[in-house]
């Protein structure tokens, strides 16, 4: 496991990072006054253990789990592009587990973040005889982490996929970005993605829901939204503090009715806790996936 230690100030960050052991060793310091304070992942995984978790499945803050552990093989220690990750999902007997039963149509679901909250993927590895294999990017040096999502086969039909989580450091100067604050839209790609409620407050703790619009170039809902992961679009949604995981899920599956005619993507919601989220939304259109991020505040 890699131990990381991290002490923030308002003004200025130092880092000082352990290397995953047998996979690489590293000392890095940040320098950078606009970076927010945050805690440790220690800390982190302590203050969740108090608050309202994000899923019955975990919230990927730990990488042991209601039995199931996540073990790195190799993990990245450098920037660049598809560079390699490995790792296995370990069962209550110690045993590799190599039967899945499918999530949103995948048997798993990978997700690596930045701790800043700046850079997001959401991939989907491949079995290879016990071993989950897929290649990431890692644009900038700095704190990351990578989130499964699985259910094994003989939990099928719980209703609930177990997150497991783990950390990873990449060696060198970087600046951090501090988290946008919250915005009615947001462009990507020649479309505007509008949250239909404004920049208006999420409330914690209480189910809701949350509608996001897609309309194309000329101001116009887009009416060709294509199926993703057996839905219109798919949502996850990070606590800007802790890094916990919490989903969305769609209330619109995709099905023989076709996507919905005026653009309209809504999911329903829980905000385990107060707080500062960055919500990552994929949909599909003309054949590409779009990735459209907002910062929701929950109170």
């Amino acid at each position: 496991m890699t131990a990381i230690d991290a002490q923030y100030g308002r003004r200025a960050v130092r880092w000082l990072a352990l290397g995953m052991v047998g996979l690489f060793a590293a000392a890095v310091v940040y320098i950078n006054p606009l970076a927010p304070e945050r805690n440790t992942p220690d800390q982190r995984v302590a203050a969740a253990a108090t608050q309202s978790p994000g899923t019955h499945g975990g919230d990927g803050l730990t990488d042991k789990h209601d039995g199931y552990t996540l073990s790195p093989v190799a993990l990245p220690d450098q920037r660049g592009k598809a560079l390699p990750v490995a790792f296995r999902i370990l069962g209550p007997d110690g045993r590799a587990t190599t039967a899945y039963e499918p999530v949103l149509s995948q048997p798993l679901h990978l997700y690596m973040l930045r701790e800043d909250l700046s850079f997001y993927q959401h991939l989907h590895p491949s079995l290879a005889g016990d071993t989950w294999m897929v290649a990431v990017d890692v644009p900038d040096g700095g704190v990351y982490r990578l989130y499964a999502e699985f259910m094994p086969r003989e939990r099928a039909g719980s209703g609930h996929s177990t997150v497991l989580g783990a950390p990873f450091v990449v060696a060198g100067d970087t600046r951090y970005a501090p988290i946008p604050p919250p915005a009615p839209s947001v462009k990507v790609a020649g479309y505007t993605v509008r949250r239909m409620e404004g920049a208006a407050d999420g409330v914690a703790g209480r189910p809701g829901v949350v509608r996001f619009q897609v309309l194309d170039a000329s101001g116009a809902p887009v009416t060709a939204i294509e199926p993703y992961l057996g839905a219109y679009a798919h949502a996850s949604v990070f606590e800007s503090t802790t890094l916990s995981l919490t989903h969305l899920h769609p209330t619109m599956p995709a099905n023989a009715q076709g996507p919905p005619g005026d653009g309209v993507l809504p999911f329903h919601t829980q905000f385990p806790q107060r707080g500062r989220y960055r919500l990552f939304l994929q949909f599909k259109a003309a054949g590409v996936v779009h990735l459209a991020a907002f910062t929701v505040v929950a109170a």
